[in-house]
């Protein structure tokens, strides 16, 4: 029989579930030893790949050709562990723990595996999710997707059908950490933040009581357990299991041997917990950092339940310090820890292939499967969950290497927001006269792109020689929570965006792409702008002082003393226009120019010019990026005028920002503007806008 299964590929232990349809619940597949969950520990011993409880006891044996604990390092190209004569990176060694757990679920259970969803901590970044999706097809997985490991465990025991409420799960396993809150309501589920360190688990507990133990250890031998491989590979596993003890007792003993001497100490709960307090509270601050990124006052008040997942959270310090927090117990009623998560990804691996889930069975005449703790009444009818009705988010920001507006800086412009809906595009907006355009991908939530990891090289190409092109690039995060980038003219032609193998570190492209800037300043004005100022009646007293200060901060954001190639011009118009400032690159000028712009009797008072048609064409240099940027505050006149003059200036390849306030109309701010280049604003929002647009013509044409 052909199944999909959900597969948690956890740090220490991992488990298979599959959605029983006929039953409307989920079964959890047993390994060869009738285990619910089998240990992610792997031995290759001349070729031959053992798993589970046999290599965990060959780890206690002090074998060399075991691994453990390799999913934290998932994604680490240059990190590798030597055994049975060979280097083996983390998602080699994770692609021969799956094939190999795929073989015994499917031989035990008598079951083909037809498709797999395997989770990962929701914290894990690009190369991690995609080095677990390599492994799962390396294993012979047809992987229908990758899901966060919170979100399965919500998807598991947070569907009811009933209510509204906002869950916390806490789900500390054995090598990452996450905290996830959503807001579920019925069957559909939100996710509003996540949180986590995939560097931070149960194994940092074990190795407070390995580094303790190892230094009494010296302490009564002189002897350093660390350099003896064996030894230190079984005092591993001895901690693991003292650890495990002290959740029910408050003390326990751990011998150690090595070298011939063998020593026995005690260890306490007390001492422990006092050892591993600072571990607790990284977790506590992360948990916090969910609550600022929803805002509005978000804290454990707000939460309706607190849901602990994964083995480590059985240590009695996480149901203690849940308590004193958010000063209820969390639930526990009817939770495998273990297998909750497991139990989730069988559910979306089911809702991805018939997009529609039915709990507790078609009659409705019985409970609905114990996910989690989430039983329906007797007699309540089946619930019924669709694939659109889990909504997840993205755990890193993602951006692009972009020229800083002072001209001299690059940072990482972001594009897609932490916490964004999952398969929702978001795009920039380009204007460029090129054959190719390179975008660097950048993952992360500095600004700075040296803080930041360096994801992907894309060409974007297609756009048509000797025309400026406007066309925007979009990032998405997909299903599985990798990035996909894609571009497309205005005109909604799909330009290609070709993936480049990156062979720069972001240092070397940086240099690089600021030696071509400064080869690039030599000759003609790289760009000219063209500042249009309504300067009509309704611009008297504080909105023409607001527009002065915002336009010098636009100048200002250029940087021209860095940017010589850029080149401002002035004019303001109402019922006329005339030019206050010729095209410049002297800041000083610019300024005195600026605060020389007022009302008068030349120009008139009201609204009856057409400044794009009489004024639009009045570049000094054909050669170069041409840009015109309208402030106004009311309606105009001749409005049809303007519409036909601003498409043939755009058809000329003359980028239009019009940005209006007050009785500007919106939609024919619209009409002028180029794409994405119109805003109908408060004044108060102007310096910032300007900013803003002066951030963006810095980076196009750079």
């Amino acid at each position: 029989m052909k199944i999909n299964v959900g597969i948690d590929l956890g740090t220490t232990y991992s488990a298979v579930a599959t959605f029983n349809k006929t039953k409307g619940e989920v079964e959890i597949l047993k390994n060869d030893l009738e285990k619910k969950c089998t240990p992610s520990v792997i031995c290759i011993e001349n070729g031959k790949v053992t798993i589970g409880d046999e290599a965990k006891d060959m780890q206690a044996a002090g074998n060399l050709n075991t691994a453990a604990f390799y999913k934290s390092m998932m994604g680490e190209k240059d990190y590798t562990i030597y055994i049975d004569g060979k280097d083996y990176t983390p998602e080699d060694l994770s692609s021969e723990y799956l094939r190999e757990l795929k073989r015994i679920t499917e031989k035990e259970n008598g079951v083909e595996i037809g498709g797999a969803v395997i989770t990962v901590p929701a914290y894990f970044n690009e190369a991690q999710r995609n080095a677990t999706l390599n492994a799962g097809k390396r294993a012979g997985l047809n992987v229908l997707k990758i899901i966060n490991e919170p979100t399965s465990a919500i998807i598991a025991y947070g569907l009811t059908g009933q209510g509204k409420k906002n869950v916390m799960v806490y789900d500390l396993g054995g090598g990452t950490f996450d905290v996830t809150i959503a807001q579920v309501d019925g069957t559909k589920i939100q996710v509003l933040s996540t949180n986590g360190n995939h560097q931070l688990g149960g194994k940092d507990w074990d190795h407070v009581l390995i580094d303790e133990l190892s230094k009494n250890f010296y302490d009564e031998f002189g002897i350093n357990v660390e350099d003896y491989l064996e030894a230190y590979k079984e005092l591993q596993v001895k901690c693991e299991d003292a650890k495990k003890k002290l959740t029910n007792l408050s003390s326990t003993t751990v011998t150690v041997q090595c070298d011939g001497c063998s020593g026995r100490y005690e260890v306490s709960r007390d001492m422990f917990e006092m050892q591993t307090a600072n571990l607790l509270n990284e977790t506590f601050l992360l948990v916090e950092k969910c609550f600022s990124e929803i805002g509005n006052g978000f804290g454990w008040q707000s939460l309706d339940e607190v849901v602990l997942v994964g083995g480590s959270t059985r240590m009695p310090q996480i149901k203690e310090m849940i308590i004193r927090e958010y000063g209820k117990p969390p639930i526990t009623k009817n939770i495998d820890v273990d297998t909750i998560v497991a139990a989730g990804a069988a559910m979306q691996a089911q809702l991805c292939t018939e997009n529609m889930l039915v709990l507790g069975g078609s009659v409705g005449q019985r409970p609905m499967a114990n996910l989690g703790g989430s039983v329906a009444p007797q007699n309540s009818g089946a619930i019924v969950i669709r694939g659109t009705d889990i909504q997840d988010i993205t755990a890193h920001s993602l951006g692009m290497l972009a020229l800083e507006s002072n001209g001299i800086d690059f940072v990482n412009s972001i594009i897609v927001k932490k916490n964004s809906k999952i398969n929702e595009p978001f795009g920039k907006n380009y204007h460029f006269n090129g054959d190719n355009l390179e975008v660097y991908v950048l993952q992360g939530e500095s600004n700075d792109p040296y803080d930041c990891a360096l994801l992907y090289k894309y060409v974007i190409s297609g756009m048509q020689r000797g025309t400026k092109n406007s066309f925007t690039v979009n990032f998405l995060y997909n299903d599985n929570g990798t990035v996909e980038v894609n571009a497309v003219l205005d005109n909604g032609t799909k330009l290609t965006a070709k993936q480049c193998e990156v062979t720069e570190t972001i240092s070397e492209i940086i240099s690089r792409l600021r030696q071509q800037r400064q080869e690039s300043r030599v000759g003609g004005a790289a760009a000219e702008i063209m500042f249009m100022i309504d300067s009509s009646g309704s611009m008297k007293g504080e909105p023409m002082n607001q527009a002065k200060s915002a336009i010098k901060d636009f100048v200002n954001g250029l940087n021209l003393k860095a940017n010589p190639n850029i080149k401002i011009g002035l004019l303001q118009f109402a019922n006329k226009s005339m030019w206050v400032s010729p095209f410049t690159n002297d800041t000083r000028a610019l300024e005195k120019a600026i605060d020389s712009v007022k009302l008068t009797e030349e120009c008139g008072f009201g609204n009856l010019e057409i400044p794009l048609t009489h004024r639009g064409k009045e570049f000094q240099n054909n050669n170069g990026t041409k840009i015109i940027v309208i402030l106004t505050d009311g309606a105009w006149v001749h409005p049809k005028s303007e519409i036909k003059s601003s498409k043939e200036l755009k058809d000329d390849g003359v980028i239009i920002y019009a940005i209006g306030f007050g009785t500007a109309k919106e939609d024919f701010l619209e009409e002028i503007a180029s794409e994405k280049g119109a805003r109908k604003i408060d004044l108060s929002m102007l310096s910032t806008t300007f900013k803003e647009i002066a951030s963006t013509i810095a980076t196009e044409i750079s």
